[in-house]
């Protein structure tokens, strides 16, 4: 006996000794793989295999460590009573009705070593060849929650593994009696192929103390993920962290929680076979975690079976989607879209408003998209602009009653006026023209119309407008532009016109209105008054 056991003995004391029979061994293997293609090696996926169709083959895996005492006080080197662990499982499963399967799976240790077991009361290391615990799985999917192999979404199973006292518990391959592990699967395929899933449940194993450790009723747990790389050939990556907690503990006794990561490489290849391989390690949180784990698998599926169509299509990528109805979100849907790669407002038929005169109305909206309206105009229009030969306000000009009065509400239109001119030198010439509705008489309108214009042309001149470029002349009734029968249209009758003379290459013509001035002022040969009877000028019926 080395001296470093005879310092064990005495650290772990007499009754830990007399205690530690060989009945009180118990199966150490951590690896419980599942015998689907799909199943994330120790976490199982939760749909069942396709209708009769059977996979089988076998699971190699090489554990490191994977019982091993550490004695008190921390003072010895750690006993590895199980340095390592070869294990072949020999795994079949077959598909009942899409929603449901069994499987079995036989493990047998090939190979497997340690340190001399006299600290547990037995000379030599570990035997090495023996067969383990006959398993028996079950999977039945759950109603509402069953997805075909290349469908997406949420998918539900329950499971139950049932082993049998097949293994040699000597060699720590093997409970000694049967055991049954109940358990739930939820999991979730998205669209692109990953698949994420989830595993729990309760696991019944005959109470027992190891070497002043309990072992026991443990809840299994797994959570896992499968990532496809290149799914048109198959190839994808596994990733798993799975484990038990003990549900028992002698008192200051730390929990049992013996878990290990796992990640590997996987392809599906169109032969109907399923590659798998990989590694990892385990947490340090039991003495029966492997500090290093590596697998390999080699799962296989008759081809032209409805389960080998089934991996087929999950192989193939997922159809493009439909363009979108609405690309950019903007409300308006389809051709209706005059820009469908940039949201705009339906009233502009989903195109960006745009606003060219800068005057802050976009230009759906704005009646002067080309001039800006400045701080007093309106609808996107100045007061005052130019349009062809004429200069057009945005509101008419307002006098007092009957008089030729302007009204300082209108001059601001007025100032816009004499600003356009000014920014027109071309415009050498604009006559000014007023008109009137077709209340009361012709010679009454006319001489309020002329009024009114040349009270028009004398605001414009000391608004800096040069007086040899005016003309005013009034036209009373004689241009409507409205039915006179309403008030709308005699308010729009009642205006002032400003139209903007072609240019002349000589001296600028005469004003007509100044014409007509000279022409009054001509001496006339005044006829006799008859005798008979006297003409009065009519009155003038004022204006509301």
């Amino acid at each position: 006996m080395k001296p470093s056991h005879l310092l064990l003995l005495v650290a772990l004391g007499l009754s830990t000794a007399a205690t530690a029979q060989p009945d009180a061994r118990f199966n150490v293997q951590l690896f419980r793989p599942s015998g689907a293609p799909q199943d994330l090696v120790v976490v199982q996926q939760s749909r069942p295999l396709s209708h009769l169709s059977v996979s089988a083959g076998p699971y190699l895996s090489y554990s490191l460590n994977p019982l091993s005492l550490v004695p008190e006080g921390g003072d010895l080197s750690k006993i590895n009573l199980v340095g390592n662990r070869l294990q072949l499982d020999v795994m079949a499963t077959v598909g009942l009705f899409d929603w449901a399967e069994i499987g079995v799976d036989m493990p047998l240790i090939l190979a497997q070593g340690g340190d001399n077991l006299e600290v547990i009361g037995t000379e030599g290391s570990v035997e090495s060849f023996v067969l383990g615990d006959l398993r028996l799985s079950g999977k039945v999917a759950i109603p509402g929650l069953r997805r075909p192999a290349e469908g997406k979404g949420w998918g539900g199973a329950v499971t139950l593994n049932v082993s049998f006292p097949t293994g040699a518990q000597d060699a720590f391959a093997g409970d000694g009696e049967l055991t049954w592990a109940p358990g739930l699967v939820l999991d979730y395929r998205f669209e692109n192929g990953i698949l994420l899933a989830l595993n729990g449940g309760f696991w019944q194993r005959p109470d027992r103390v190891f070497s002043g450790v309990s072992v026991g009723d443990m809840m299994p747990f797994g959570v896992g993920a499968e990532v496809p790389i290149l799914r048109g050939s198959g190839v994808t990556a596994v990733g798993m962290v799975h484990g038990a907690v003990g549900l028992q503990k002698q008192p200051d006794e730390p929990r049992q929680v013996p878990a290990e990561a796992l990640f590997g490489l996987r392809w599906y290849s169109s032969t109907g076979l399923t590659f798998t391989f990989g590694g990892g390690m385990g947490c340090g949180c039991s003495i029966a975690s492997p500090s290093l784990s590596f697998f390999t698998s080699i799962l296989w599926i008759p081809a032209k079976t409805r389960e080998w169509e089934a991996l087929e299509r999950f192989k193939e990528p997922p159809e493009p989607l439909p363009p979108p109805v609405d690309p950019d979100g903007d409300g308006v849907i389809g051709e209706s879209d005059a820009c469908p790669d940039v949201a705009g407002p339906v009233a502009n038929m989903g195109c960006p408003d745009t606003d060219k005169d800068g005057d802050g109305v976009v230009d759906r909206l704005d009646r002067c998209p080309d001039q800006p309206a400045g701080s007093r105009g309106k609808d996107g229009c100045p007061l005052a602009r130019r349009d062809g030969n004429r200069i057009v306000i945005l509101e008419q000009l307002n006098f007092a009653t009957d008089q030729d009065i302007i009204l300082s509400e209108s001059f601001p239109i007025l100032e816009e006026v004499a600003r356009v001119m000014n920014e027109s030198p071309e415009a050498d010439r604009v006559h000014i023209e007023g008109h009137t509705d077709s209340r009361a008489s012709d010679a009454y309108n006319l001489d309020l119309s002329r009024r009114r214009a040349a009270s028009v042309m004398r605001f414009l001149v000391e608004s800096g407008v040069a007086a040899e470029r005016l003309c005013s002349q009034g036209f009373g009734r004689s241009r409507p532009v409205a039915d006179n029968a309403t008030e709308e249209g005699m308010a729009l009758n009642r205006r002032v016109d400003f139209t903007i003379q072609p240019p002349s290459d000589g001296p600028r013509p005469p004003c007509p209105e100044d014409a007509d001035a000279k022409k009054r002022k001509r001496p006339t040969k005044k006829a006799p008054a008859s005798p008979k009877s006297k003409s009065k000028a009519p009155a003038a019926t004022p204006k509301p």
